[in-house]
């Protein structure tokens, strides 16, 4: 008996070990870039230096009538080369993205601390090198850069943050996936977007999917607690996680959103 429980106890610590050691595998998924699409926006392409790793993006302009600019962070496994389609939808001056430290052509490895910094010091270099106001910039994140961008918009001034899919925390989402795990002291990447909401003093709108099959409703609901009842939130039928963009209101309300700051 006494050999079987300590049988246990190793297979116990070499599953922790084993979270621990592979848990960058198990959160980030890096694409690698579609040289074909890549071509295809290239006069679109920007690139930025940090601390020795090149960030590669895309600066889309769009409707020279408006004052406002949109710096968007993707989703985990979203290289942010396709916001090139997307953006006509956005009635914005410009949007500007970058792919996440080790995604498509950006060097450097992606963690919690290289997305939330690298969004820091994008933000200084967008304002900066395109004279940009902290009025015309409107943050949005999706997914897992909803995280992202709701710590840049509680650490520098924005006109708004528009948060894709969002949720309260990796650390709970994995809480739950892994039940009898010690997951708070193995994680080093808890994306604690419920941490830095409340810090947040512009307008905030959280688009969700009922039908969300990543966020359970009530890591989204976590999360619209600590946020107040004063933000705009919605949450539509009929598209889950990676299809909320098809909902035909989803653009329109985007737009009106942005119109109203």
């Amino acid at each position: 008996m006494i050999n079987f429980l300590l049988f246990l106890a190793v297979i116990y610590l070499f599953s922790c070990t084993a979270l621990y050691v592979l848990q960058d595998k198990l959160i980030f998924f890096p694409p690698q870039p579609v040289e074909d699409i890549y071509q295809l926006m290239r006069k679109n392409e920007i690139e930025f230096s940090i601390n020795n790793e090149v960030l590669h993006g895309w600066k889309i302009d769009l409707n020279k009538a408006s004052n406002k600019t949109i710096l968007y962070f993707g989703g985990n496994a979203e290289d942010v080369v396709y916001l090139n389609h997307e953006a006509k939808e956005f009635n914005v001056r410009q949007s500007i993205t970058f792919n996440y430290p080790g995604y498509g052509k950006s060097s450097g490895k992606p963690s919690q601390l290289s997305l939330y910094n690298n969004a820091l010091v994008v933000y200084d270099l967008v304002v900066k090198k395109y004279q940009l106001s902290a009025d015309d910039i409107i943050v949005i994140g999706r997914s897992l850069g909803s995280s992202v961008a709701t710590y840049l918009a509680a650490n520098r001034e924005v006109s708004g943050l528009i948060l894709i899919t969002p949720f309260d925390s990796i650390e709970n989402m994995a809480s739950k996936q892994y039940k009898f795990f010690p997951v708070k002291f193995l994680l080093k990447h808890p994306f604690s977007t419920v941490d830095y909401i409340s810090s947040v003093k512009n307008p905030v709108l959280m688009i969700a999917a009922y039908e969300d099959e990543i966020i359970a409703d009530i890591n989204l609901q976590n999360l619209r607690e600590v946020a107040g009842k004063q933000n705009r939130f919605i949450q539509y039928p009929y598209v889950g996680h990676n299809t909320i963009q098809m909902h035909e209101s989803y653009y329109k309300e985007i737009n009106n959103f942005i119109e109203g700051l």
